[in-house]
């Protein structure tokens, strides 16, 4: 928002709506766990010594979970993140005709930074997404092969990510 829409950025991010955007993601998260206590997906998992999200309840209540907390996600920031280096191309081409600029280095540090916190991210969940994935779609035939070296590996790297 402020890379792309600077000029409305004090208006979205005022402290009023800063305040409502947290009430927002916050109640969000609590929507998104209440589905776990009717699926009761959430089990103790002596593989990780943890109460955690157990893929092999429902095959598709785990695709979905997968899609809407992953994949979706990751398309958004995705989507957003493409729009931010056109903005970019579009800028350094206009710098170089001579006409102002509206990006500062500081806004281009602050850019690349984030890019690479949400490139962790990825990096971090997608092992235990996948895995998550592969497990739905054939829990007899995969769930077996996953070793469990991989699976704790795969846990910790999503939560380490934190």
């Amino acid at each position: 928002c402020y890379i792309c829409h600077n000029l409305k950025y004090d208006k979205l991010f005022s402290n009023q709506n800063t305040v409502c955007y947290v009430i927002l993601v916050w109640s969000l998260t609590v929507l998104a766990i209440v589905p776990n206590w009717f699926m009761e997906s959430l089990q103790y998992d002596p593989r990780v010594y943890s109460c955690t999200f157990a893929q092999s309840v429902s095959s598709s209540y785990t695709i979905t979970v997968v899609v809407i907390h992953f994949f979706v996600p990751i398309a958004v920031v995705t989507f957003c993140y493409l729009r931010i280096w056109i903005l970019v191309i579009q800028v350094r081409r206009k710098v170089k005709s001579e006409v102002k600029s509206r990006l500062k280095p500081s806004d281009m540090r602050n850019f690349i930074t984030m890019f690479v916190v949400f490139v962790l991210f990825a990096i971090c969940w997608a092992p235990l997404n996948f895995i998550g994935l592969a497990v739905a779609i054939d829990p007899e035939t995969v769930a077996p092969r996953i070793p469990e070296w991989l699976f704790v590996v795969s846990y910790f790297m999503a939560y380490f990510n934190s």
